[in-house]
């Protein structure tokens, strides 16, 4: 099956995890599947002792899965954040000039329509106000309150190309600061939730492998290694060399 078909297979399940039961992951994901692929390899070939044991058979029949489901989550998840970084960098290449030309169309308006009580009550409306989704209502709103009344602002030579770019700042900040404000479905769930959820479920079944492997072969060295962790056995060995070289210091 396809990862996408592994996902859908296993996707109610998923759902069903409580949210405070939602694992965090121990160590990268890529690394995390591959020992999870290990763990399928070598419990499919002692799968009539480990059941034998105790172990649920599902567990390893399950694996596949719910490995491809993890892989096609990551995947998305990954997807998302790169598209959210990238965006995050078109926003700050082009925030400055738009909070740069905000100030200024607010400061050219204040003065241009000080003497007209009712529409400077507009311009302190418009104002009113901050954050960047604000900022966006502005350069909409002056771009309208420029165009209908020009002539206040002809009045101290304002450059009107200023109203063009307000109008195209308006257009192009609003899908940029839904993005980054991660606006979405109430009833969608977001990618990286999905993925930890597809962890949690894979894990399930790994660390029930992991435990009935290590009680049945207690005594062989060899195959109780194939049920351990590879990237924690590395950590350790890691952190008792540091240990080992600081007591020579």
């Amino acid at each position: 099956m396809s990862n996408v078909t592994d996902f859908e297979t296993v996707q109610e399940k998923l759902l069903a995890i409580q949210e405070e039961n939602i694992d965090k992951l121990g160590m990268p994901v890529d690394i995390y599947l591959q020992e999870a692929e290990d763990k399928s390899y070598y419990a499919t070939k002692d799968k009539e002792l480990l059941v034998a044991n105790g172990l649920a058979a599902e567990y390893i029949d399950s694996l596949p899965a719910r490995i491809g489901a993890l892989q096609y989550t990551q995947s998305e998840w990954k997807a998302v954040s790169k598209s959210k970084t990238e965006m995050a960098k078109q926003w700050s290449e082009v925030s400055e000039n738009a909070e740069k030309l905000h100030r200024e169309l607010l400061h050219e308006f204040r003065f241009a329509y000080r003497n007209d009580k009712e529409l400077k009550a507009v311009v302190d409306d418009i104002a009113d106000g901050n954050g960047y989704a604000d900022m966006v209502q502005d350069f909409s709103d002056l771009c309208t309150l420029g165009k209908k009344h020009p002539d206040f602002l002809t009045a101290i030579y304002f450059d009107t190309a200023k109203l063009d770019k307000a109008a195209e700042f308006a257009d192009i900040l609003g899908p940029m600061v839904s993005s980054i404000n991660g606006e979405r479905n109430e009833n969608d769930k977001p990618a990286k939730e999905m993925r930890d959820r597809a962890y949690t479920y894979l894990k399930e079944a790994i660390d029930q492998i992991s435990d009935f492997g290590k009680f049945v072969f207690w005594e062989d060295e060899e195959k109780l290694e194939k049920y351990a962790s590879a990237y924690f056995r590395k950590l350790r060995k890691q952190k008792e060399e540091e240990d080992e070289a600081a007591k020579t210091l």
